[in-house]
């Protein structure tokens, strides 16, 4: 470039070919004579001609590549603000999502505590977050929304309104002390709004991550159409315009890269995000399927941090992950990856890592939590951590069988005192109960969704010389699995206890077995009497004492045909709304059973104070009574004393027309096992409980 500027009367050159156009003819001499003295000095010096091409060609390529900067800087300009504009949405939608939990949990601590001051402290901390959540929804508002954005608001205001009489009801019978089952049914309805709120914003939050990605990739496609449009400008241009454009690609690819980062790392602590850290695991157990390579993954939970949250601020507990964050990567090797995959949980992917060694960084990351000490404003709080290891080899399955052994390790360890490593290993009976209570839920919700569970019974026989009151049977429940084997209750009942789906399948019992005492006492005109048993969670449950109410009302049955066993564990845990729930349903004629009487150490205490009519003894007393004397005496303690309380006793699991005769001469009213009937399937009733139907001792 200097050395053409140095070209002597390129200059003049430059002026006269601006000011002149070939052919035309001035009338100045003058002019006429430069005119052919610039021609002459072109043909004399042909690289005049060039130069000046070139220079022509320069500003051509100069004016494309700024135009080209211009739209790179518009565009990335555009992707920024669409980006930080994404970010914006997520975190308002997380702090709705906070809010409501906080609220949630605002109602639960004000349930239980007893203290009026504490109470009327979380009331105001309950409606600390009710403003929160509106702050945070007119951010979101205000940085505008598209059509999906805004169904989905739309969806979130309709909730808010249903919910907030409910949350204000809780809130206002908690501050006045009002009954416990009142509360619980307000609060129940409460949480079910509440959770179809967070529902809805985990719904606008995954909207929102799409959006950023969407963001991201058009991103990446602008980037390669200005990439392609700058190396073909560079094909043409000289070293200076190649300068020019791998400075702009540099500069491209920088903020590329940014926001590639910002699209898989968590934006408080730095680590990477849960979706990244799964992409990188399913890679890891890929490898070790087909590599025959070990790896391992921990799952980590921390323990107390709600405290810290609680007593100082969502601002101290973001401070106390980015600190922990830091801390957790002190003893990760260079070739790990430690991820937060949400709220207080991390993970660590060790690749090429034996057991062993898994479970000394384990230890190592115990001992330097254990020793951390968090302050904020004066306050100092110690913290523990859970950890779930899941080893990783060509036995595991997939990405979501090490999460899932890994979450079931963490959890039993938090369950077995906190603070505490876990390994997976499903030869561990308390580890493969949670690992098979997960296995079940979706079994269970498609079980409900099809209607496949079936109602038997087995009947209740009297006594020789009971006073006959009709027959009595106890409804047994079943369900159909997928593969169309019928299970029993203790196959399944566990995990639907754990995963709250018990109370809707008591109401499917309930409602059908009305439904079939309707339609026999049309058929038959004598119906008999019948038993079912009731879970913990429906005893004291309002929604489930209206539910039978209304059942009796709209079939017609007879309350005295409708009968209710319940356990001692059951009633203990709330023995308060149980009664209440029970004399209720004893009003209306409904009559209640004691079951498994003297498996408990409460089971006479629960005679004495309950209002049933039947106690029925528990059958691992029943079926040794004639081999084992402690059995045979607390059983026949247990129907004198149930005779005593003006109640009827039943003897279960009677196998043999032996202990039959042993428990007739005890003065056992009612008898229950295979040795009158195995269960038999409801739809069979009549047939198997036809006049043929005779007692034999």
């Amino acid at each position: 470039m200097p050395a053409v500027l140095r070209i002597p009367g390129l200059l003049p050159m430059l002026y006269l070919m601006c000011s002149t156009r070939p052919g035309r003819q001035t009338g100045n001499p003058m002019q006429r004579t430069d005119s052919a003295s610039a021609r002459s000095l072109i043909r004399e010096n042909p690289e005049l001609l060039v130069s000046a091409g070139f220079l022509v060609l320069l500003a051509m390529l100069f004016s494309l590549v700024f135009a080209a900067l211009l739209q790179m800087q518009s565009g990335n300009e555009s992707m920024a603000r669409l980006v930080q504009v994404s970010n914006s949405k997520t975190n308002a939608a997380n702090e709705m999502r906070d809010a409501i939990r906080l609220r949630s949990n605002s109602l639960k601590t004000m349930r239980l505590t007893g203290d009026r001051f504490d109470r009327d402290e979380e009331y105001q901390q309950f409606i600390v977050h009710a403003g929160k959540y509106r702050r945070a929804r007119e951010t979101l508002v205000r940085l505008g929304m598209d059509e999906a954005e805004r169904g989905i608001h739309q969806e979130l205001a309709t909730l808010t309104r249903q919910a907030q009489p409910w949350n204000d009801s809780a809130a206002e019978l908690l501050m006045d002390n009002a009954p416990a089952a009142k509360v619980a049914s307000v609060m129940q309805q409460a949480e079910l709004l509440q959770n179809r709120i967070l529902d809805t914003l985990d719904r606008l939050v995954h909207l929102e991550q799409a959006h950023a990605e969407k963001a991201l990739a058009t991103s990446r496609e602008h980037y390669r159409s200005t990439r392609r449009l700058l190396v073909t400008l560079a094909a043409i241009a000289l070293v200076f315009c190649l300068l020019i454009v791998r400075m702009v690609t540099q500069r491209v690819a920088r903020k590329n890269r940014q926001l590639q980062y910002q699209a898989s790392h968590d934006p408080l602590t730095g680590l990477i995000n849960r979706r990244e850290f799964e992409e990188r695991l399913e890679r890891a157990v890929s490898h070790a399927s087909t590599n025959s390579a070990t790896h391992a993954l921990l799952y980590m939970d921390l323990d107390r941090f709600k405290i810290v949250n609680d007593t100082c601020g969502h601002a101290a507990g973001d401070e106390l992950l980015q600190q922990l964050g830091q801390l957790l990567l002190g003893p990760v090797r260079q070739r790990d990856t430690l991820g937060r995959l949400g709220g207080d949980e991390f993970g660590m992917l060790l690749e090429n890592c034996p057991l062993e060694k898994a479970i000394a960084i384990a230890e190592n990351l115990l001992a330097a939590t254990e020793s951390f000490r968090f302050s904020w404003e004066g306050e100092h709080f110690s913290l523990g951590i859970s950890i779930g290891i899941a080893p990783i080899d060509h036995s595991t399955g997939d990405l979501a069988s090490a999460m899932r052994a890994a979450d079931s390790a963490c959890y039993l360890a938090k369950e077995s005192g906190r603070n505490r490593i876990q390994v997976a290993d499903m030869g561990n009976r308390h580890l493969r109960e949670r690992h098979n209570q997960v296995q079940w839920l979706p079994r269970l919700k498609r079980a409900l969704e099809e209607d496949r569970f079936a109602l038997h019974f087995q009947p209740i026989v009297p006594c020789s010389g009971a006073r006959p009151q009709g027959r009595h049977i106890e409804i047994l429940l079943r369900m159909i699995d997928d593969d169309g084997a019928i299970l029993s209750p203790g196959a399944f009942l566990p995990a639907a206890e754990k995963y709250n789906l018990i109370e809707d399948i008591d109401r499917r019992v309930i409602g059908r077995t009305l439904a079939w005492l309707a339609h026999e006492s049309v058929e038959n005109h004598c119906p008999p009497r019948v038993s079912i048993n009731l879970s913990a969670r429906s005893i004291g449950n309002q929604e489930t004492l209206n539910f039978i109410l209304q059942q009796l009302e709209v079939t017609g049955v007879s309350p005295q045909q409708l009968c209710f066993e319940v356990t001692e564990t059951a009633v203990m845990s709330n023995i308060t709304a149980a009664t209440g729930f029970m004399l209720t349903l004893c009003g209306h004629g409904v009559r209640f059973c004691l079951d498994d009487v003297g498996s408990g150490l409460s089971s006479f205490t629960c005679m004495k104070k309950l209002p049933v009519d039947f106690i029925k003894v528990d059958g691992g007393l029943v079926r040794d009574i004639l081999s084992n004397p402690v059995d045979h005496a607390m059983v026949r303690a247990i129907n004198k004393l149930g005779h005593l309380l003006g109640k009827q006793t039943i003897a279960e699991f009677v196998e043999t027309t032996d202990v039959a005769d042993e428990l007739r001469k005890m003065g056992v009213d009612h008898m229950q096992g295979y040795a009158f009937a195995q269960p038999q399937s409801l739809d069979n009733y009549t047939q198997v409980m036809g006049p043929r139907l005779v007692l034999v001792s």
